[in-house]
């Protein structure tokens, strides 16, 4: 039996960009899927905005129950995750149904 998900809905991080830049979001909303292929692991789709300039991006980002040490039987956050406008995932959605990869 899993931990509860975590959720970062309505939560704002304040943290820099790759240039050092101050960089500021709320998660608006988010999108959880937990494959049957792998229940460990939790995939979620963010709805993210952004301060002061308002713009809205996606994220899409992951949590794995940890193995080891004080993680262990927890919820991790995966250290990686894509931001993207919905214009960008909205084009690259649109290759992959004209290439068949989705329908």
């Amino acid at each position: 039996m899993n931990p509860e998900l975590p959720s970062r809905k309505g939560k704002i991080t304040k943290r820099k960009d790759i240039y050092g830049n101050p960089m500021i979001y709320e998660v608006l909303d988010e999108i959880v899927h937990i494959p049957a292929s792998n229940p460990s692991k939790a995939i979620y789709l963010q709805k993210l905005q952004f301060e002061p300039d308002k713009r809205i991006e996606l994220r899409l980002c992951y949590y794995m129950i940890g193995q080891k040490g004080r993680g262990k039987g927890k919820w991790l956050y995966g250290q990686y995750a894509t931001m993207i406008s919905q214009e960008d995932l909205e084009n690259i959605l649109s290759q992959a149904r004209q290439l068949g990869w989705i329908s």
